[in-house]
């Protein structure tokens, strides 16, 4: 049986991250520099894994885009 889906978390979209980087022109570690997080929590947003909202926005904020630019694009018709 598969584990409940964590609902605080927002699933990052690898190929948005990616594209976010891209047009920033930064590396991984140079994003975790200027987010003030640490490079593992880059990796795992740019692999795409469930990520706390608040490394979301610092991220979002270092790579100079909307939180929602870098998510994965249907999330169930969820509410928040």
């Amino acid at each position: 049986m598969p584990a409940p889906r964590d609902t605080t978390m927002l699933k990052p979209d690898s190929h948005k991250v990616l594209i976010a980087m891209a047009a920033a022109e930064m590396e991984p570690v140079e994003v975790a520099e200027a987010a003030g997080v640490s490079k593992n929590i880059i990796y795992s947003a740019r692999r795409g894994f469930y990520t706390k909202p608040k490394y979301l926005g610092k991220i979002a904020r270092a790579l100079n885009v909307s939180v929602a630019d870098l998510i994965e694009d249907g999330t169930g018709g969820e509410k928040l």
